[in-house]
């Protein structure tokens, strides 16, 4: 979400509570204490005390980081107090997840807004006592016998800020949280539903919050995955705009090279994929990458490349201006010229140059077929208000199967359509005449 559209929605909230004032006529006096609590996987239970009766409407306002507007909620008030369940049993939430919220009662076109609160959305399932530690800008959360590894990610963060820092030319702009997990139960179940079955490791970077499993591989594979994370995150406060999302093989191009300071393992995948299946276009994996091993491992491979070779065409200083023109709103294309010089295109087929390979073209979508539905015949139509299996009389002067109605089977009446068309303009004429007649009749009287 950027900034902008947060701080007018912040505006309007705070001018709407400024405008009524404590004085305004509603039902009830304010808002009292209010209190939340939750369970992870199950709900989160939002109260509030109403004073001096119930208010004409009451609602919720909630939003959550990355929101563009506040969900608004209406609630059934019980007397003197309200209660609101979040079922997060049907809609996943994120753990470590900042709920912002605010209860409004309105009352026709006055509204009283009570202060904002926010709420911290944890992991708190059973068997999980979590312990923390503050490492620099990181805090670091584990549980059970994980210490040791939660304090070397701890140390590792603070390396890939510091690194992620120089290569963009900008500051973490607040602190990151890790979560450590032990089991992959406990893992896939904090990173919800959507989450790949290959993944070992995830950064949600408007939560700040990065979430590690032990067991998603080895010491030095998770080491190498702490540092490409928490890169995301320096990414994000480096790009962040009021206005869309950097390019994905970017934001991921970035992270894999920011852990080596090189891409050679990923120009090899590239070198193989040119020779043999080809390459993908840039602007093809600019929102999603495909899904499967290859178009993953492909795309991962082509961002970390491309941001090699401008690296080293362009100085690490490229990275930097890319970010600065990302924050100041410049699109994808106008972001790279901006720190290269050349325009994406060009830029595009260096790449593919590198390779030897021709650039990707755009492929035209066959034309869709005739249907191959095996339809059955229309049959004669119902006339409708006839019982299943009996005939309907014709009318009389109406055409039967022995007298057929002019024209080919199938088609209408050459004649008819002019014949009534006729008709009508014959009676037209004849009523208006009468009127007339009537009219100079009745004026010649004595």
């Amino acid at each position: 979400m950027g900034r902008l559209t947060r701080a007018l929605g912040a505006f309007a909230l705070a001018s709407c509570g400024w405008l009524v004032g404590a004085d305004a006529a509603l039902g009830f006096d304010g808002f009292g204490d209010t209190a939340v609590d939750s369970t992870y996987g199950q709900g989160i239970t939002f109260e509030v005390e109403l004073t001096g009766g119930e208010p004409e409407r009451l609602e919720l306002l909630l939003s959550t980081p990355g929101d563009e507007g506040s969900f608004v909620t209406p609630v059934e008030p019980s007397e003197s107090s309200a209660t609101h369940v979040w079922d997060t049993s049907a809609g996943y939430l994120t753990p470590n997840t900042v709920i912002t919220y605010r209860w409004r009662a309105v009352d026709g076109e006055t509204a009283i807004v009570s202060d904002e609160a926010t709420f911290r959305y944890v992991d708190d399932r059973p068997g999980l006592d979590w312990q923390s530690t503050r490492l620099g800008e990181a805090t670091v959360h584990w549980y059970g016998d994980s210490q040791g590894q939660a304090l070397r990610f701890g140390e590792l963060t603070a390396q890939g800020v510091a690194r992620a820092e120089q290569l963009l030319g900008t500051r973490l702009a607040g602190p990151v949280d890790v979560f450590v997990y032990d089991t992959r139960e406990d893992f896939f179940g904090a990173l919800g539903p959507g989450a790949r079955e290959w993944t070992g490791a995830a950064a949600y970077s408007e939560l700040r919050t990065i979430f590690m499993w032990l067991g998603g591989g080895s010491t030095s594979y998770l080491e190498v995955a702490m540092l490409h994370e928490v890169t995301h995150i320096v990414f994000h406060d480096a790009t962040d705009n009021p206005y869309h999302e950097p390019a994905r093989w970017l934001n991921e191009g970035i992270a894999t090279w920011a852990e080596r300071s090189e891409a050679d393992d990923e120009r090899s995948i590239v070198q193989l994929e040119a020779g043999g299946g080809g390459l993908f276009a840039f602007e093809a994996i600019t929102e999603q990458f495909p899904i499967g091993e290859r178009g993953g491992r492909l795309s991962y491979a082509q961002g970390a490349s491309l941001v090699d070779l401008i690296v080293r065409d362009h100085g690490e200083e490229a990275i930097a201006a890319i970010a600065a023109a990302y924050r100041a709103g410049a699109s994808d294309a106008e972001a790279l010229e901006a720190g290269t010089g050349m325009t994406a295109d060009d830029l595009y087929a260096s790449f593919y140059a590198e390779f030897g390979a021709d650039a990707p073209q755009a492929i035209q979508p066959d034309p869709i077929a005739p249907s191959n539905v095996d339809r059955p015949p229309a049959g004669r139509v119902d006339p409708g208000g006839v019982e299943p299996g009996t005939e309907r009389p014709p009318d009389e002067g109406a055409p039967t199967e022995e007298e057929p109605t002019p024209g080919e089977p199938g088609e209408p009446a050459e004649d008819g359509p002019g014949i009534l068309v006729l008709l009508g303009i014959a009676a037209i004429i004849a009523v208006g005449a009468a009127v007339v007649v009537a009219r100079r009749t009745a004026g010649s009287a004595p």
